[in-house]
């Protein structure tokens, strides 16, 4: 679908002496983002903003601001590409070559923030990622400021996945008995036929259900290069993941993959406040077994193995499209914090 900028904005790049006006609509946007969710990270100043932008973008080079008639700053928003590893996990869900957004800066949604949303990634397609030869574009929001989605569907993005979180302590009380006859523990060299076999089966799951989802050979191989991490070193502390097995009479039939993850105050795309994060990679349970409490069992062990470790907290990406997921991580206690719209290029 064609669509052209709103002739209310023109979008061009940042002039050296428009970054002040940028930083305070920037400024505004976290602290009402922050009011709307204070599971976020927290506000940023207006000095570590300037400085952030000078970082990104310096001398301005690379960024794009929407201005109104009078000449006003209305956003801005600096054109990236988030290019995937030949055997990464995500190229299940991703495209080699993404276009991402550093500094998505909008003005409140009572404004005029849905004009000036269409007039950027409008821009930020022509001028940014298409001389990047991005292969799909990725937009990230807050959940809790969910107007943004119509602007985006307006604009060929589809509802991607869900960034979710869980507090540290214990997972809610189970409303039912727990399978009593499947065994947890932790993954050995000899369970990965069945691990690699476990994978594919829920990629294919995905795959029939999630227009962005597909059963790559290379996140296959990812997967597997993940597993010899684990069987060379197991350190979780050093970056191997913690994998826990559902076994039910011999066979294995689920399993939980986790890693570590370490959030500094001063990292981008910073999704959650500063901490130390269980990240909760995958988890499936065979077709066959779903529906009696496995999945359940398999995070009521993966809270306890990292309890020690004094967290943050719990974090996880879920796709919505999943109607099993959509329906048990929120379920387990599990908040959306952020979500992604995703849009895929037409080959031409």
């Amino acid at each position: 679908m064609e669509h052209s900028i709103p002739p209310s904005i023109t979008v061009a790049a940042m002039q050296q002496h428009e970054r002040l006006a940028v930083v305070e609509l920037l400024h505004a946007q976290e602290l009402r983002h922050a009011a709307l969710d204070p599971r976020l990270r927290a506000p940023r100043t207006r000095e570590e903003l300037a400085s952030l932008l000078s970082t990104l973008s310096p001398n301005g080079y690379g960024a794009l601001v929407a201005r109104d008639q009078q000449g006003l700053v209305r956003g801005a928003v600096i054109p990236a590409l988030w290019e995937l590893a030949a055997e990464s996990m995500l190229l299940a869900f991703l495209t080699p070559r993404n276009g991402i957004t550093q500094l998505l800066t909008l003005p409140n949604p009572q404004e005029d923030a849905e004009t000036v949303t269409s007039a950027l990634l409008l821009a930020a397609l022509s001028h940014g990622w298409r001389e990047l030869h991005t292969t799909g574009d990725l937009i990230r929001w807050p959940s809790t400021d969910p107007w943004i989605a119509r602007a985006l569907l307006a604009h060929g993005f589809l509802l991607d996945s869900v960034c979710a979180l869980h507090p540290a302590g214990p997972l809610r009380a189970a409303p039912r008995a727990i399978p009593t006859m499947v065994r947890i523990r932790e993954a050995r060299p000899q369970d990965e036929a069945a691990l690699v076999s476990l994978y594919e089966e829920e990629l294919r799951y995905h795959e029939a259900r999630i227009p962005f989802a597909r059963l790559s050979p290379a996140a296959l191989s990812g997967f597997q290069a993940k597993l010899t991490s684990l069987w060379d070193s197991g350190a979780l502390l050093l970056g191997a993941p913690l994998v826990l097995v559902a076994e039910q009479q011999g066979q294995v039939v689920g399993m939980a993959e986790n890693t570590l993850l370490d959030v500094s105050a001063d990292e981008e795309p910073g999704f959650t406040p500063p901490g130390r994060y269980a990240c909760i990679d995958n988890v499936c349970v065979r077709e066959q077994v779903r529906g009696q409490g496995i999945g359940r069992l398999l995070v009521q062990a993966v809270f306890e193995a990292f309890a020690p470790l004094q967290l943050a907290g719990y974090v996880l990406w879920y796709n919505p499209g999943n109607p099993l997921a959509a329906f048990f991580w929120p379920h387990l206690g599990f908040v959306p914090l952020w979500t992604t719209y995703q849009r895929l290029h037409e080959i031409s």
